[in-house]
Parts: structure tokens; sequence; C-alpha cells
């Protein structure tokens, strides 16, 4: 549609439910208030003022913090897939870079104290170092202890 007055009451028709009709009302209030007030049809500012307005209304303005916080709750549970797939959902849904320092002691403390201390125990990982390892690292030797733990526990 080439005239954002078009794109307007046509997103506007599909939108229905109580938990819009007083927003839709309103904005069909302030799209006859342009016209009459002599925006034309076709001026593009009608269209970026209700994408702006519509997004104020219906995105989660938290969403970056509420993130941010599950992920400093999250803890690993039984698959370590789903555990690595939900961490790093959050951490790029809270704006949170994976080799971040901070990032990486979440993932130590969000992961068992058993599979932790078995990273830093592994022959390969040395505190020392001036450039810690990186998310990839961490995710890459998690799962080499977890499979070595899995393939000992068949024998106890």
């Amino acid at each position: 549609m080439k005239k954002p007055f078009s794109r307007i009451v046509t997103m506007l028709s599909y939108m229905d439910g109580n938990c819009v009709d007083a927003w839709k009302g309103e904005q069909l209030l302030k799209l006859k208030e342009a016209l009459e007030g002599g925006t034309p049809e076709t001026d593009e500012d009608l269209w970026t003022d209700f994408t702006e307005r519509f997004r104020d209304a219906f995105t989660n303005q938290n969403c970056r913090s509420e993130a941010y916080q599950e992920l400093c709750k999250l803890k690993q549970g039984d698959s370590l897939d789903d555990f690595f797939a939900k961490f790093k959902q959050l951490a790029f849904e809270a704006g949170v870079p994976l080799d971040d320092k901070g990032t990486i002691e979440t993932l130590k403390h969000a992961m068992t104290q058993g599979l932790t201390s078995a990273i830093i125990n592994s022959p390969t990982f040395d505190p020392t170092v001036q450039v810690p390892w990186t998310f990839k690292e961490w995710e890459e030797q998690a799962r080499k202890s977890h499979l070595k733990w899995k393939a000992a526990a068949e024998f106890t």
C-alpha cells in the first residue's frame, strides 16, 4: 500500500478485542485530526507516528531487564542442550555479550557445582592466563566434562 493512511486503516481493521478497542479508537481519532489539520493521506509521517505509538503501547518496555533477571536466576537442569540454548537466548534478549566477564561468572554459577568444578579442574583450564576463556570455550568444556561424567556414571 503506497498511502500511509491506507496502511494504518488496514492495520487497525485487523485489530480486534477488548484490550485494543480503546487504543484503536484513539488512533482513528488522531488520524482524523491529522487529515482535518491538512496532513495529506500520502504523508509518511502518518505511518511513522502510528508505528511509534503502536510500539509504545504494545511492546514490553522492560524486556531487557526481565531477561537479565531471568538469566541471573537460571539454573542448569537435566538437559545441557536446553540449558545452553536458554542461557544464550536470555543473554541475547538482555543485551549481554556472551564473552563478558560478568556473563561468564553468571554461567559458572548457573551450571551445577559439580560441572563447574569439573571444568575448573580440567587440564586445559588455567586461571592465571591474562585472556580468560570465551563463552564458547566454557560451553565446549562443559559438554566434554558432562560426557565424561555420563560415561563414568554407567559404571557406578
